[in-house]
Parts: C-alpha cells; structure tokens; sequence
C-alpha cells in the first residue's frame, strides 16, 4: 500500500488559478475541485481519503449521474499529491461501479433508480436503461376488474368504472426492482384486456395500439416498510424500507388514462444490482 508523503496540514481544493488551464479548458469551473480533499494529518492514505470523499459526494447526490470528474492527473496537481493516489482512488470507484471510464473522461456511473424514476419523474423502463441494465418486465396479475363509484373516484376517475388492471415487476437484469400496479380505463382503450400481453413497456405500447402519450403525471411518494405481500415479489425481507408512489398519468387531451401504485426495493438493493452488473 501507498504510504502519504506530503506535509502535514489539511489540503483543500478551492481554485484552479494555479492550474494547468490550457490544458485541461473544461475542468476550469468543475465543482469536484472545491469539494474533494484530503488530510494530511490522517493516517490513511491519500488514495482511500480520495475514493471515500468522492464516493460520499455521489451518495449525497452533491455528484450526479453522468457528471464528469476531473481527470486523475489534474486532480493530483491541485491536491499536491502523487498522481498514483489519484489513479489508485478512480481504480477503486470504477471497480465499486461508482465511475466507469468514458470518451468524456472520469464519468459517475452510480444512480439510484429511486432518485431517477420518483424525482424525475421518468418511465421506470427508461430509467432501468439508464442504468445500463436489461430490462424486462413480468406480469403477476391481468384482469378486468368494475370498481365502485367509491373505489374510483378515489383513483381520480369521474366516470370510468371498468378497468385493465395490471400487477408487473420490472426487473433490470433479471433482479426486482419495482412492482407497479396499474388502472387503465377500458373506455379509453377498448380491447386493451385482449391486446396487451403484459410483458411490454406500456408507454410505447398506448401510443402505438391507440395514439396516445402521457402528457403530463402527478407523482405523490413517501418512504414506507414493504408489506409482506410485496416484499415476496421484490425478494425483499417485509418491512424492508422502501419507496412507494401513486401516479396519475394524464394523456395529451387532458384525460386521467392511468392511476398506478408502486413500491421499490431499497436504495442499498439499486447499488448492488448496479455492482453486479459490471462486474459478472
């Protein structure tokens, strides 16, 4: 193992006045080098230091998905250090899957699905490609169901009483990730019961079968424990923590064509599938 060098006293990033500019034109503003830093005074050595000060700005979110890092190099240059510590630190990130190596540079590879489907309110299909994981989506349950007049305007439907209802898991390389319950008015789409099979992404699927698209989606989440009949499906322990959410999605005349309920696997789960991923 590296052994620190370097004098004693804390090193912090605050400009790149002193910096080799020229040379590296796009990390002239980059937010990591006023964030990222070291302690002389740890024993630790500065390759750890580095990896678990970036590792943390990634899971504080203070570093995003596909934000760039600066290049390992320049990092030591403006740290003072040995550019081995630096090289070691992203060696290390990559193998954790929290940066992989792109044409751009040093790039955050970590995203938590939560965060990218509640907050940016993204198609969970779409979002599981982002992670650069497979998708595949299995049905548990495909039915028509009449609700009471109670039941649906509860949902947010005044007149549609008849509904699609589907129960799928949506998986990213073959591992659970969310389980979505969906009501979708056979008013709106007539003989939806006989052509969806239950196993398409269901946005792509509206639009081509009916010319319709989700247009604008009221999102409510908050933070539960997994009851028992849905931590099964997630291969989850119940009472595991969890993000549920109730969606309504509204297509481009303003109608309700979909309510939803959803409940994911934890946020420590999305890290480990991400892991698995790049390193099986």
């Amino acid at each position: 193992m590296m052994t620190n060098n370097m004098s004693s006293g804390i090193s912090w990033i605050t400009s790149l006045e002193n910096s080799h500019h020229s040379r590296w034109p796009f990390m002239q503003n980059h937010k990591a080098f006023e964030l990222i830093s070291i302690d002389r005074r740890e024993k630790r050595p500065y390759d750890l230091q580095i990896k678990d000060r970036i590792k943390a700005l990634i899971l504080d979110q203070t570093f995003y998905y596909q934000d760039i890092l600066p290049d390992p190099l320049e990092l030591a240059n403006v740290l003072n250090i040995d550019e081995e510590f630096t090289v070691q630190a992203y060696k290390q990130l990559n193998k954790e899957s929290f940066i992989k190596k792109t044409e751009q540079g040093y790039e955050i590879a970590y995203l938590e699905l939560t965060n990218y489907f509640f907050d940016r309110n993204v198609a969970i299909y779409d979002a599981i490609i982002a992670l650069g994981l497979t998708p595949s989506i299995e049905c548990v349950s495909k039915k028509v169901v009449t609700l009471s007049d109670e039941e649906a305007k509860g949902y947010g439907f005044d007149q549609a009483r008849t509904f699609l209802y589907i129960n799928r898991i949506y998986k990213g390389n073959q591992r659970p990730l969310i389980i979505l319950e969906n009501y979708l008015p056979i008013s709106i789409f007539p003989d939806i019961d006989q052509a969806l099979t239950g196993d398409e992404p269901l946005n792509a699927f509206i639009f081509e079968h009916y010319g319709l698209y989700a247009k604008d989606s009221h999102r409510i989440t908050k933070a539960v424990n997994l009851p028992e009949r849905i931590a099964k499906y997630l291969n989850e322990p119940a009472g595991s923590p969890s993000i549920s959410s109730t969606n309504h999605v509204y297509d481009q005349y303003k109608r309700l064509i979909d309510y939803g309920q959803s409940h994911s696997t934890s946020s420590y789960y999305f890290q480990s599938i991400i892991h698995w991923n790049t390193t099986t």
